[in-house]
């Protein structure tokens, strides 16, 4: 499956951490080709991803005590639920509100906790894979082996014209006259690819053949190619996707397990379990599937992710099995009252979360009696405009001139008379 390069990436947030994290992986690469003489990519996307990972520890233990607090809140939360199922008026839904979020409040936690730290990871995980999908423009000691290739094409005639068919093969519509475009064309090529650019090329096939020879070294790991898609036929590279699949069920398990609740009787009825439970039958199918249609290289990444997460992982759990409960929600409930009083307002208590509750009530009360009065208003100028219509309407057909002769005007004539004679 192809896959469309665009040098480094220039996204916001991801950019920066892709070139961030760009540094890092290029000195792995460098510093175990100079201690230990090994130039592989393979090795270095594994030890990249470790330290990462290794270095999310933080944010994963913060995850998994943000799941425990939230398997004792969601009973509350369902219990909350059942109690204004069927009722839509106004009132219902701003006491649910209220008290939904009284109960986040007791433990010290967010409705957006656990959301807001994978929302965290997730661009991190994007600018990791950004790397390890166009590595050249990240590591320049890789990238050079390209440019000893690019250097010379680019001193050819009619270059562009020539590799338009290899470029249309492979997804990339850039302008090749840029060096980093036409690099992003030769880091897709397959060993056949490589043999038909120096048939293009015959005048610089040496060099060719040489870097081309240095880059599949560096690529290979072990007997697997990480250039080349494991597909459907017997090769080494199929246990990639096997060990993707498996390392993905066993670390997504491993978390699940973690926080889940013992004797937890309405946890068939709870939606986030559900969830997880399809996540894990999912991503593994997902990962599997993906690691036989990409390059190894993308593989290589997934397992390792998924690899080193079940030692993390599992000191993880350790650890957050060791830690109280209670202790976990103290620390909340502090966090949450110093930033309430650097925002001037009093520390969480059942008397703050019935303030919270009657502020919300005086405030529907004030909009309906406002939207009662206006409505009054309304109703009152709409019928004095129609009374007013009408008097015009009157005046307006009275004050009209009668026609002479007619009957109107002898009317008008009698009716002046009798007026005079009155007088």
């Amino acid at each position: 499956m192809n896959l469309i390069l665009l040098t480094k990436s220039t996204t916001p947030v991801i950019g920066w951490i892709a070139s961030l994290f760009g540094y890092i992986m290029e000195f792995i690469y460098d510093i175990t080709n100079a201690i230990f003489g090994i130039e592989n990519i393979g090795l270095s996307i594994i030890v990249f991803t470790v330290l990462v990972n290794v270095a999310m520890i933080p944010l994963l233990l913060k995850q998994q005590k943000s799941m425990k607090i939230n398997n004792l809140i969601q009973p509350e939360i369902r219990a909350i639920q059942n109690k204004y199922k069927g009722k839509s008026d106004q009132r219902s839904q701003i006491r649910m509100q209220a008290e939904t979020q009284a109960v986040y409040d007791k433990y010290g936690a967010s409705m957006t906790g656990g959301c807001l730290t994978s929302l965290i990871s997730l661009p991190i995980m994007l600018g990791i894979y950004r790397i390890v999908l166009n590595m050249p423009a990240y590591i320049g000691s890789f990238k050079v082996y390209f440019t000893n290739v690019t250097s010379q094409i680019q001193q050819q005639a009619d270059y562009v014209t020539k590799l338009a068919d290899l470029a249309s093969a492979n997804a990339i519509t850039g302008d090749l006259t840029q060096t980093n475009i036409l690099v992003d064309l030769l880091f897709k090529f397959d060993s056949s690819e490589w043999g038909q650019l120096a048939e293009i090329f015959p005048s610089i096939s040496g060099v060719i053949s040489e870097n081309a020879q240095r880059i599949s070294d560096v690529l290979m790991f072990g007997p697997i190619n990480l250039m080349e898609a494991p597909g459907l036929h017997l090769s080494w590279a199929l246990l990639i996707p096997i060990l993707a699949g498996l390392t993905q069920w066993f670390s997504t398990k491993m978390m699940n397990t973690a926080t889940r609740r013992k004797n937890d009787k309405g946890r068939e009825e709870d939606p986030m379990a559900a969830s997880m439970n399809t996540m894990n039958i999912m991503f593994p199918l997902m990962s599997v599937f993906f690691c036989f249609t990409f390059p190894c290289y993308i593989g290589i990444y997934w397992v390792a992710n998924s690899a080193s997460r079940i030692p993390i992982q599992f000191f993880i759990n350790k650890r957050v099995e060791k830690e109280d409960v209670n202790d976990i929600i103290r620390q909340n409930i502090e966090k949450k009252n110093k930033k309430r009083a650097k925002k001037g307002l009093p520390p969480l208590s059942e008397k703050t979360v019935e303030k919270n509750i009657e502020d919300m009530e005086r405030k529907l009360q004030i909009q309906n009696t406002t939207s009662s009065s206006n409505g009054r208003y309304a109703t009152s100028m709409r019928a004095k405009a129609d009374a007013g219509k009408q008097v015009n309407n009157t005046e307006y057909y009275n004050s009209r001139a009668a026609r002479p002769g007619s009957m109107a005007a002898k009317a008008n004539m009698v009716k002046e008379y009798n007026e005079k004679n009155k007088k």
